[in-house]
């Protein structure tokens, strides 16, 4: 992992997006832990795999409050 300190390589202080790094992920700025790396190809691919299970929830959760409603 690599550590990258660059604030215009990091987005609203916490999005590290860097076309020129290969990493798919990397160290974060602060604290422990590691980040998607924005800027590449599968980091993009890894967050819309977390995203779209987030968003198929949020919708069954409004469809079962629609139809318990009628």
């Amino acid at each position: 992992m690599n550590k990258d300190d660059n604030p215009k390589h990091w987005k609203l202080g916490i999005f590290y997006y860097n076309k020129d790094n290969p990493s798919e992920f990397v160290d974060k700025r602060k604290g422990i832990g590691t980040t998607l790396n924005f800027a590449s190809k599968h980091g993009r691919h890894m967050f819309a795999i977390m995203l779209i299970p987030a968003v198929i929830m949020i919708m069954l959760c409004i469809i079962i409050v629609f139809l318990s409603s009628k």
